[in-house]
């Protein structure tokens, strides 16, 4: 099953990012984003294949991204 997922790049590994990114292809991510600037890069990859993102060299985390919903500013929780 795909999961959302967010990964932290070493602040030290920034400058080789593209070579980062294609490591995490290679992987199993299907890169949706890459935030060089932030070390970030986000994506999609199968549940299964987690464990083989997070031993990619400069990978400092990989963590299923979760979301958040807000109720309308109209509604009474507010």
């Amino acid at each position: 099953m795909l999961v959302p997922v967010v990964v932290a790049v070493d602040d030290e590994r920034l400058v080789e990012m593209a070579a980062v990114v294609d490591a995490l292809r290679d992987a199993g991510l299907r890169v949706g984003e890459v935030l060089a600037a932030a070390g970030v890069v986000t994506g999609t990859a199968d549940s299964d294949r987690i464990a083989s993102l997070s031993a990619v060299p400069g990978v400092v985390s990989v963590e299923q991204a979760r979301t958040i919903g807000l109720p309308p500013p109209d509604s009474s929780v507010q």
